[in-house]
């Protein structure tokens, strides 16, 4: 062994034994709480970044889910009974009777509906579309326009 070589073991028998009182516990103690304590605020950010992203996506995906579904159950209700044009049209008329309605607009496959309004046929209007001609314009109350306003007034606060 060369000049002046301690073993290690040696080395520590040879040391007096520190008292585990007198071991610098607290600032470790005080590191270890501060990092559990970041951790613990970091955590915490991201599971509340993570729920509004949650919350956000439930807001986007109501509307096209209950579009989806209104659709679906609305489609199958108008194979089982056709929309009551008559009644749709006397409504439209009645409410837009100040704008002096002219004439009423259907698909080519729907039977005209029974009112004094001359009616016309537009190869671009599916079952259950309804335009109400005015002086002026036009109402446009395709079935789809009307689902969407239904879906709206049924998300509205």
């Amino acid at each position: 062994m060369p000049d002046g070589f301690v073993p290690l073991a040696e080395a520590l028998r040879a040391q007096p034994a520190v008292p585990a009182q007198a071991l610098p516990v607290a600032p470790l103690a005080d590191a270890c709480a501060s990092d559990a304590l970041a951790a613990g605020a970091e955590l915490l950010e991201e599971l509340r970044l993570a729920r509004l992203a949650a919350l956000e996506a439930y807001d986007r995906a109501v509307p096209r889910l209950l579009t989806a579904l209104a659709q679906a159950v609305v489609g199958r209700e108008l194979v089982l009974a056709p929309p009551d044009l008559a009644a749709l049209a006397a409504e439209l008329r009645a409410h837009f009777l100040r704008d002096e309605p002219v004439a009423l607009v259907i698909a080519p496959s729907q039977a005209p509906p029974a009112c004094s309004l001359p009616v016309r046929r537009d190869p671009a209007l599916r079952p259950g579309d309804l335009i109400l001609e005015v002086r002026d314009g036009e109402v446009d109350a395709r079935f789809r326009i009307r689902l969407a306003g239904a879906i709206a007034r049924a998300l509205a606060p």
